[in-house]
């Protein structure tokens, strides 16, 4: 696991530095001890118990275990993964936007099984939408590799630094999207969080525009995008819809403030009746009708719950 801080303590620091030292005395027999590895042109031996009280505290710190890990070959060899000796983590979860474009880049995308990034939970005073946005977009280009994710949890701050409302750029977003494409091919993932985003689709914004228009809005509407389509030659943008339908193995869904209006929730039902094994849907903080919600919850499996109901604002025009 990775964490922000150093997270060390006086006894782990004292175990280490009494493993480094060159003067430390063999603490086990050889039929009680575990070859741990390589320093100073011997084998350093420790002890069962030793591993037993230390091993947790050690293994759920970043700085200590690299320390040891650059005192013992045997363990450094067990923590690093492929030709380029990338560090072996399963699940990596910080506030701190550096810390995941480091992490990303040092770890093994394909033993990491749980991903949880919160800059909302960090200081305000570091948030600012470009790196928000830098983030996300190595985010996306790594997720195509990460073949073993099974959880992806993103909360983004309401406001940056600068108290603006945090919104992200098409292109940012569009990047997640083909992230998260790449992702579910996978098929592993279980469990994705998408907090504090602005979810509208292009369907979402046709079908509210053909509920106040005249007969034919409709009809217009999706001529004018199919003329589109067929002028520039590129292919439909890829929707949050689109990406979701994809996600086979999904079984729970967060998407919790993310300003999910009636047009774009009427898209849901058509999504969640092809997820099969969806167990937990949560729509906190949005902005649907409490009939659309039952439309939504019909959709669902006949197990899964649909959470957010009563905490909606829906504006009335």
């Amino acid at each position: 696991m990775m964490c922000d801080g150093a997270g060390s303590c006086s006894d782990t620091q004292a175990l280490l530095e009494a493993l480094a030292s060159p003067n430390r005395r063999r603490l086990s027999r050889p039929t009680e001890s575990a070859t741990c590895g390589y320093f100073g042109g011997s084998y350093l031996e420790l002890h069962w118990e030793i591993f037993a009280g230390a091993a947790p505290q050690l293994l759920d710190r970043a700085q200590p275990v690299g320390r040891l890990a650059c005192a013992s070959r045997g363990f450094c060899d067990s923590l690093s993964a492929g030709r380029h000796h990338k560090l072996r983590v399963g699940s990596v979860q910080t506030s701190c936007i550096q810390s995941l474009i480091e992490g990303l880049s040092r770890i093994s995308l394909e033993e990491l099984e749980v991903l949880r990034f919160d800059p909302s939970s960090g200081p305000l005073e570091r948030i600012w939408k470009q790196d928000i946005e830098r983030a996300l977009r190595l985010l996306s280009d790594c997720l195509g590799r990460a073949s073993s994710l099974k959880t992806l949890s993103v909360r983004l701050p309401s406001f940056d630094a600068a108290l603006e409302r945090l919104r992200l750029s098409s292109a940012a977003w569009e990047a997640l999207l083909r992230g998260l494409s790449a992702l579910s091919t996978h098929q592993r993932l279980r469990s994705l969080e998408l907090t504090s985003f602005v979810i509208k689709t292009q369907e979402g914004r046709q079908l509210r525009r053909a509920s106040s228009e005249p007969a034919g809005g409709a009809g217009t509407a999706a001529a004018a995008a199919t003329a589109t389509h067929s002028t520039t030659g590129a292919p439909p943008a890829l929707t949050i819809m689109d990406v979701l339908k994809q996600m086979s193995t999904l079984e729970e869904l967060y998407l919790t403030s993310d300003e999910i209006f009636v047009p774009t929730a009427q898209l849901f039902p058509q999504v969640f009746s092809e997820l099969s094994q969806l167990k937990k849907v949560d729509l906190t903080r949005n902005h649907i009708s409490k009939e659309v919600m039952q439309v939504v919850r019909d959709a669902l499996p006949a197990k899964a719950q649909l959470h957010g109901d009563d905490q909606q604002t829906v504006w009335l025009f």
